[in-house]
């Protein structure tokens, strides 16, 4: 009797699906996820000699990071990337670039210089017919367009609500409906029900902004059944919080904090705290307006207490970003190794091979990839393998003994091993994954 076994996942497949994950984990507003993904991303297409991938993957980190507070850093690292992709002539991946530059950008508040991004971002994607990347700019520019609306009309007396250049600000909504207008014509054919329920939240808030109750409600459903069956309790708790606004403009004020208290619920327990202050802000506001003080009390101060651990969150999130910020040195290796977007094979052999022929150590390699190791974690499971000690390892590295001591607890969760011992059996120990595969053939 056999025992079916399932196959690991193909590399390949592996690196795409982690790059695509960190992609949406950005879209969610979770860096620190978005960086684990890409460092997964980064691995897998740094031993799949795929530079392109790499090329994508350090894009991706160097957003993660600058939506941290490593502006400069990232900034620079995207500098860097966009000057061997013009000199490569890849327009795809310098459309790439400049679209990551104006999330940065973003982030430092310049949406001027934002939208210069994302202009020249789109007008190279058009080359290319990306319509993946056509949509995230145009979603982009329809974000950008919203939030000048609130900053420049909201403020206003409705007798003088125009724009610093004279325009109407119901056009600058006008203009963002149209973009995602566009934005929907380019991902309906994408099978992508992610994008499409964010591109529907957003469609949303802007048609209660032109107060469009009806529509809105349309697109608020619309995305309720894209996020069907769907594991995503970020967008969750945002649906919820648009729901709440559609029931507030009602005039629903039960149904509305009952809505907003489930969508605070649901980011406080995903540990998604800017979520969770605009969550507990427009609860307090609610309360405020139904005259009922005490909670709107309550509820400020748990936006206060909410803030502030996002605060500590992103804290810590930067010092473990800083220490795992691989993005200059992989976009060294880009620009040494690379012809045409392909690493040059007959470059120098790599440092770390060890007496193992170069065939068992890339099978080695590629498993660890399989069993959900990033590439640090397979540098620091090399090194245990070879018998170096912590300390060793941590100088060689760069890191610090409770560094290296934080990613072995990783490898042995992840590899389900109990010690250093088990972890190098694990590595050396090809059979193990042979045996697998006679099992299933």
């Amino acid at each position: 009797m056999t025992i079916p076994v399932q196959r690991a996942a193909d590399p390949r497949e592996a690196a795409v699906s982690n790059l695509r994950e960190a992609r949406m984990a950005l879209d969610e507003g979770r860096p620190g996820d978005a960086l684990e993904f890409a460092e997964k991303a980064v691995a897998a297409f740094s031993w799949l000699d795929d530079a392109e991938g790499v090329a994508h993957s350090v894009l991706a980190q160097s957003v993660a990071l600058g939506k941290r507070g490593l502006l400069p850093g990232a900034l620079d690292t995207i500098d860097r990337v966009q000057a061997i992709a013009a000199a490569n002539r890849h327009v795809g991946l310098q459309a790439w670039c400049s679209f990551s530059q104006a999330v940065v950008e973003l982030r430092l508040d310049s949406r001027e210089r934002s939208l210069h991004s994302l202009a020249r971002a789109l007008g190279l994607a058009e080359l290319t017919k990306d319509v993946e990347l056509i949509g995230s700019i145009l979603y982009e520019q329809a974000t950008v367009l919203r939030t000048q609306y609130h900053e420049h009309c909201m403020v206003r007396s409705p007798a003088s609500r125009c724009s610093p250049d004279g325009e109407p600000c119901t056009r600058k909504l006008r203009r963002a409906e149209a973009l995602c207008a566009q934005v929907r014509d380019r991902w309906k054919h994408l099978d992508q029900p992610l994008r499409m329920a964010r591109l529907n939240l957003l469609l949303t808030h802007v048609r209660l902004d032109l107060g469009e109750v009806d529509r809105a409600l349309r697109s608020c459903r619309r995305a309720d059944q894209l996020l069907t069956g769907q594991d995503r309790p970020v967008l969750r708790a945002e649906l919820l919080m648009a729901r709440a606004r559609i029931s507030g403009a009602r005039g629903r004020c039960d149904e509305q904090v009952r809505q907003l208290t489930r969508a605070a619920e649901l980011a406080m327990g995903v540990l998604a705290r800017e979520v969770a202050v605009r969550a507990h802000g427009a609860l307090s506001q609610a309360y405020e307006r139904a005259g009922k003080l005490e909670p709107a009390l309550r509820h400020a101060r748990s936006q206060l207490e909410q803030y502030r651990l996002w605060e500590l969150q992103e804290g810590r999130d930067l010092l473990r970003m800083r220490e795992h910020d691989l993005s200059a040195r992989l976009v060294d290796q880009l620009a040494e190794r690379t012809v045409g977007l392909r690493r040059d094979t007959r470059s120098a052999p790599d440092p770390l091979r060890s007496s193992a022929t170069a065939e068992q150590d890339n099978r080695r390699i590629a498993r660890a990839l399989r069993a959900g190791l990033t590439r640090r974690g397979i540098e620091v499971l090399r090194r245990v393998a070879a018998g170096e000690s912590t300390a060793a390892i941590a100088a060689e590295l760069s890191l610090s003994p409770k560094t290296v001591q934080n990613h072995l607890q990783r490898i042995y969760r992840t590899l389900d091993v109990r010690d250093r011992a088990g972890a190098a059996v694990w590595w050396v120990d090809l059979e193990d994954e042979a045996r697998a595969r006679a099992v299933v053939d």
